[in-house]
């Protein structure tokens, strides 16, 4: 075992994802101006950002990440759906085919276990495609909260939008 993941044994569940995102950056000695964790004083903004675009808020009031896909609004754009059957780096990949954004541009990676993380696109695909099971829910938006793609753990796929 890894001394990482035995050092994780006593610590909280969310932890372990941060732990091994933290973990695979050094390994792979990803550039900290590519892809880091968001300051902390501001991960609620980017994270209540998130949720009033795109979660049903007046009947989800309170901001929860866990399973919020299941109370997305109902006036979004669902541009496509992408099944993890394809393999997981083809799905990923998929984010950059579907969404139209300048992806030389910085986006959000939003955890449901509450962690916030900014890069570009292709630094935080490097990233996702080594994390070896700890990862839940994710959320990748832009900065202006229009554009999101949306995986789902449990179903083992992800929904990309778009707000009206």
């Amino acid at each position: 075992m890894e001394y990482w993941k035995e050092y994780l044994k006593d610590k909280p569940v969310k932890y372990w994802i941060r732990t091994e995102i933290e973990e695979i950056i050094k390994e792979k000695s990803v550039d900290r101006k590519l892809f880091y964790e968001y300051s902390k004083t501001e991960y609620q903004k980017v994270i209540n950002g998130f949720y009033y675009a795109f979660v049903d808020y007046e009947k989800y009031p309170g901001v929860e990440l866990s399973y919020c896909w299941l109370h997305f609004r109902e006036e979004l754009n669902e541009i496509d759906f992408v099944s993890e059957t394809i393999g997981w780096k083809c799905m990923l990949a998929k984010i950059k085919e579907v969404l139209s954004y300048d992806w030389n541009k910085k986006i959000y990676l939003i955890l449901s276990q509450g962690w916030v993380y900014e890069g570009y696109i292709d630094s935080i695909m490097d990233v996702i495609n080594e994390v070896d099971g700890l990862l839940e829910d994710f959320y990748i938006v832009t900065p202006q909260f229009d554009k999101l793609a949306a995986y789902c753990d449990d179903g083992g796929c992800l929904g990309f939008y778009e707000k009206y």
